[in-house]
């Protein structure tokens, strides 16, 4: 008799009872050796804010796809709020296209780097926060203060928020794969005993 494979989902991704949905995208995007006017930069793009007693850099939203970007002088941008690597480079490019209309010089394509995804969880059962609590070092919990669980993770580097519910929130790492890896992680060492 062959091994056991779990069932396959519609992306081709084995089924393993926890369900995961990128809800944001952070990355650091820096163009190298280029420095932005933000004055002059802000009143060529649509839409973008500027206001230097307020914040050191423009705001500015891309619509298609959704994407926000903080834009310093040093030729360095955040984007945020991206759902999907794909999403979040279709909106870098775009921008980036941007700046070459409104006829400022970028030498090089950006370097790109993911500093955090969140992604939301769903365990597909129940957990006993308090008995969670008890029984692993690495854990906050207050429900006094927060109705979650607090849950870090060495490898991969992670902290999950778990709730009574059997939902949560992954955040604090790099790549799709360390989400699920986390996820997996957690789900295999909360015992089932921890259902409510």
């Amino acid at each position: 008799m062959g091994k056991y494979r779990a069932p396959i989902n519609l992306w081709g991704e084995e089924m393993t009872g926890v369900r995961t949905k990128i809800q944001n995208i952070v990355l650091s995007v820096t163009y190298e050796d280029t420095e932005f006017n933000l004055k002059k930069l802000a009143r060529s793009l649509d839409g973008a804010v500027y206001e230097p007693e307020v914040f050191p850099g423009i705001t500015y939203k891309s619509e298609h796809p959704s994407a926000s970007f903080l834009i310093f002088s040093s030729g360095k941008m955040n984007c945020v709020g991206a759902r999907s690597m794909s999403d979040a480079n279709q909106a870098i490019r775009k921008l980036t296209r941007k700046l070459g209309k409104v006829h400022i010089k970028v030498k090089t394509e950006p370097k790109v780097k993911v500093q955090n995804i969140v992604a939301s969880v769903d365990f597909g059962r129940k957990f006993d926060l308090e008995d969670i609590a008890r029984s692993f070092e690495n854990t906050e919990y207050n429900p006094e203060v927060f109705p979650g669980l607090v849950f870090r993770l060495d490898d991969p580097k992670a902290v999950l928020l778990l709730f009574v519910s059997g939902k949560g929130v992954c955040a604090g790492v790099k790549s799709m794969k360390d989400v699920k890896k986390a996820t997996q992680k957690v789900n295999k060492i909360l015992p089932r005993k921890s259902e409510k």
